[in-house]
């Protein structure tokens, strides 16, 4: 009887270690499948981070290029105003046809203050220089003394307009006299659109001379 007791304790104890074996099995196993799914999401996230750090430094790449395009843009867009600055300051050489019937006026005065007179002075045929240009002509003879003739063609001169005096003869008025008689014409490049192109690039013209003015500044303060 005592034997059967013992027999039947002996069994209980076996089913129990059994059981329990199961469950240290099935932890072992969510331990084990666990540790692989940290490691899988681990994996993922690092994939994940390192595709978002790749478009967040290809974002970074572009934004650089637009920027040195951009900047490129503003570059050659300054160069192409720099350019039509330039060509802007050569057309003011260029007289508009109201500045070069100004001009012609303003000979007579300028013929008084020198003593110069004035036998005739009338406008010649023009000659065209291309499409936009042309070279007007101011046919001249002139009697006075040849240093006060001087002192007329220089105050001329100093005009700052594109301006020649050519085809000139100069020749004693009489063997007896001091003075000179100078026949000749002022050739002066005339732009009629002038006045347009001048109203066209009105910013342009302000902006350039602003630098242009503290450019000038500069330079005087480095000097002193």
């Amino acid at each position: 009887m005592f034997g059967l007791n013992k027999n039947k304790s002996k069994a209980v104890e076996d089913e129990s270690i059994r059981d329990k074996s199961k469950f240290v099995v099935v932890g072992f196993t969510v331990m084990i499948l666990s540790f692989f799914a940290l490691v899988i999401g681990e994996l993922y996230t690092s994939i994940q981070l390192s595709k978002q750090n790749k478009m967040i430094a290809g974002t970074g790449n572009i934004q650089k290029e637009s920027d040195n395009i951009v900047l490129e843009m503003a570059k050659v867009g300054k160069d192409v105003n720099k350019s039509e600055y330039d060509y802007v300051k050569e057309i003011m050489k260029f007289m508009s046809p109201t500045e070069f019937q100004n001009f012609k006026n303003s000979i007579s005065g300028m013929a008084n203050q020198f003593n110069v007179q004035i036998n005739s002075l009338n406008e010649g045929e023009s000659d065209k220089l291309g499409k936009l240009y042309s070279m007007n002509y101011i046919e001249y003879q002139f009697l006075s003394t040849f240093e006060n003739l001087t002192f007329l063609k220089n105050k001329i001169a100093e005009t700052d307009f594109k301006i020649n005096i050519i085809e000139e003869t100069v020749s004693r008025e009489n063997p007896d006299s001091n003075k000179v008689i100078a026949i000749g014409k002022i050739g002066v490049y005339v732009f009629p659109g002038k006045e347009k192109l001048l109203k066209d690039k009105a910013k342009i013209i302000e902006q350039f001379k602003k630098e242009e003015e503290k450019a000038a500044e500069k330079a005087d303060k480095e000097k002193s």
